[in-house]
């Protein structure tokens, strides 16, 4: 009688959690038919019933939260997978799901918690490596570059000779400044290629290296390397780190006496190459130009003074001396001058840039933009005066109507003005970025 009643108490249990996995089986079918018919509200409650008969599944819990997900309710969905874990630590694609929750929610420190979580479970060196690569790729895109650095040195540690890593881990440490880490990161790869390799394939790794050395300043090692890089994605890129396109955008700002760009990147065109002549001459120009000048201006004012009339000569003279105005940033007699040649020569092109400048430079932007709009009409104007012109109403319109700034811009990129255009549109896409991220 004994050894019956040991035997039934032996098999009851078994019996009952046999019957108990049966009904958590039974729910979750159910649940899966009407998840797969897009019913997710229906099989969020399938799941519900499994999970009330044995909180012990971890696949009820993920798929739960998948449909949580599906509905819209993101922090059940977080709160299913978080148990999926607690069940089983090692169910992996609920990793996978609370990362690209975090992802999408720009949520880095949980994120990053879950990362750090999944590499602590995860076995396979090689899937380690993988998600190290991923996770690294993804804070780099973010522009968390601190945080990528992270991730590829993790993925170091797995794999020393790992190609695809050490490359991101040399552009994120050229992202930060540490470029002499860049350099060595790089060399590491470079060791690993055929020396033969042809230049197409190496001119990401040239590119970099270059790059290193460039924000180092040491620009005599940097320009042959980065010369090496100077094909197919990367040429635009090269193009923008040489002393010609420095000069041709200074070029450009000079034109609308923007004398402090054009000085500022003049004096980088110099420390890049110190024999690069032209841009010592323009800036010598530049210079010369900023002077007073009060003799000649006196002089002018003589000459000027009261005139009325339509002799050329004057109008030559009227040219001269508000360029000299300008460029002394003496704006209100400038506009004053301007003025006072308009009601001689009506519409004379050249006397309506030197209008908008002044109006410009003091202030005044809905009075500049209206003068530049007449200049820009004007059917007679040439393409260089059109693009000059497009460049100096990017700047009169500014932050404050990007819209038209921007197409100022893309306008004024033509012949020797592209370069600048171009470089303007970079720098307003900045300001935009910065002021959409306040």
């Amino acid at each position: 009688m004994q050894k019956i009643l040991l035997f039934i108490f032996m098999v009851l249990p078994l019996f009952s959690y046999s019957q108990e996995k049966n009904a958590v089986e039974l729910f979750f079918k159910n649940a899966e038919k009407f998840r797969q018919a897009k019913e997710y509200y229906r099989a969020i409650v399938e799941y519900e019933q499994a999970i009330a008969i044995a909180d012990t599944t971890a696949k009820v819990h993920y798929w739960k939260g998948v449909c949580n997900l599906l509905v819209k309710d993101t922090a059940k969905a977080i709160e299913d997978w978080d148990r999926t874990l607690i069940i089983d630590k090692k169910y992996m694609p609920a990793y996978s799901a609370i990362s690209k929750v975090y992802e999408t929610r720009d949520d880095y420190a949980n994120y990053k918690r879950n990362i750090d979580f999944w590499l602590s479970v995860e076995q396979d060196p090689v899937k380690q490596i993988n998600l190290c690569y991923e996770t690294a790729t993804y804070f780099f895109r973010e522009a968390r570059y601190e945080d990528a650095h992270v991730y590829t040195k993790a993925g170091m540690g797995l794999s020393s000779s790992n190609v695809e890593m050490l490359f991101l881990d040399a552009q994120i440490s050229n992202k930060i400044k540490k470029y002499r880490e860049a350099i060595a990161t790089i060399d590491l790869i470079l060791v690993q290629l055929p020396q033969n390799s042809p230049l197409n394939q190496l001119a990401k790794y040239n590119y970099e290296k270059g790059i290193a050395y460039y924000g180092l300043e040491e620009y005599e090692k940097a320009m042959p390397i980065l010369e090496k890089a100077n094909l197919g994605p990367f040429k635009s890129r090269v193009t923008k780190l040489k002393p010609d396109y420095f000069f041709a955008v200074a070029s450009a700002f000079e034109d609308i006496y923007a004398f402090d760009q054009a000085k500022s990147l003049l004096n980088r065109a110099m420390k890049i190459d110190k024999t690069y002549i032209k841009a010592n001459i323009l800036m010598a120009d530049i210079i010369v130009k900023e002077e007073h000048h009060h003799k000649g201006i006196h002089l002018f004012e003589l000459g000027l003074e009261g005139y009325k009339g339509k002799d050329k000569t004057f109008l030559k003279a009227y040219n001269e001396f508000i360029d000299i105005l300008l460029s002394s940033q003496k704006y209100e007699k400038a506009l004053t001058y301007s003025n006072n040649c308009l009601a001689n020569f009506r519409g004379a092109r050249d006397i309506m840039f030197y209008k908008v400048v002044a109006l410009h430079k003091l202030g005044r932007r809905e009075e500049a933009i209206a003068v530049g709009l007449d200049l820009l009409s004007d059917s007679n104007i040439t393409p260089k005066e059109y693009v000059k012109c497009s460049l100096l109403m990017s700047y009169v319109y500014g932050v404050e109507d990007l819209q038209k700034c921007k197409q100022s811009l893309l306008d004024c990129r033509k012949g020797p003005y592209y370069p600048v255009g171009t470089y303007a549109l970079e720098y307003f896409d900045r300001i935009s970025g910065d002021r959409n991220d306040m």
